[in-house]
């Protein structure tokens, strides 16, 4: 597990449980005692939280800090439940895209029992599958983006020209019912745009907050979009919308 994501996992626990242990979480994530306290003290010196003797307890200030790690963890029980319903769609045999979102992670998590080929360019993703026997991996390399941990440009483009896959699973930074989905890293939609040109099927994974939301780069319009997946807090009057529009919109099951 790549460190940004266990981070996530512990400031998780914090908001449930209120206070973690170094010893348990040293279990939980099979890492020694010694990354757990580094892991710690990187989250302290973001004001997410405070160390205590033994463990850490979550910041009351942290909902004013909001650093990116945050608000991916506020809504990552959203992602899952997408996730989980997007993986009932996936069937062995089948040849899938995984971008590099925090809900392909998610969804990379259900998949190590299925017998599939996952083509992406995330690295988080491409870890998660390290143990897995059953899923074929192929990974699409070139200049790194340290932000989402994943590949972009001519090399990464190039390399997925020559693939084809069944199915296409991805985010994207807003939806608009008129405009259609936005990116907001030119790069990154150049690489979505690639798969997008390889794939028999694409599956827009977008939690509540993406919608009616619009930014750099117009990646796609709706009507070429299969199935979209989101999460229970998008309103009524916003799924109605999309309803009448034709467009195929489902909610995750909590």
């Amino acid at each position: 597990m790549l460190v940004s994501k266990r981070q996530q996992e512990i400031l998780e626990l914090l908001e449930q449980k209120g206070h973690v242990y170094v010893s348990n979480l040293s279990k939980q994530f099979q890492v020694t005692k010694e990354t757990i306290r580094r892991d710690l003290e990187a989250l302290e010196k973001q004001g997410l939280i405070h160390r205590t003797h033994g463990g850490a307890v979550l910041n009351q200030r942290e909902k004013e800090v909001s650093p990116l790690i945050q608000r991916e963890v506020a809504h990552l029980e959203a992602k899952r439940e997408i996730a989980r319903e997007a993986a009932k769609g996936i069937q062995d045999g089948d040849i899938i895209a995984l971008d590099s979102s925090d809900v392909s992670f998610q969804l990379a998590r259900l998949l190590g029992e299925r017998e599939i080929t996952v083509i992406t360019n995330s690295i988080a993703v491409t870890l998660e599958f390290l143990r897995q026997d059953k899923v074929k991996v192929i990974t699409v390399g070139g200049y790194l983006n340290k932000d989402s941990t994943s590949f972009f440009g001519t090399m990464t483009e190039k390399s997925i020209e020559g693939y084809h896959v069944d199915k296409f699973y991805f985010s994207c930074h807003g939806v608009h019912l008129e405009h259609g989905i936005y990116e907001n890293n030119e790069m990154e939609a150049q690489v979505k745009q690639k798969f997008i040109s390889i794939s028999d099927r694409l599956i827009l994974l977008a939690d509540h907050t993406k919608f009616g939301q619009k930014s750099l780069t117009n990646l796609l319009s709706l009507d070429k979009v299969d199935q979209i997946i989101t999460d229970h807090g998008l309103p009524l009057n916003q799924l109605s919308a999309f309803k009448v529009e034709g467009l195929n919109i489902q909610l995750a099951q909590s």
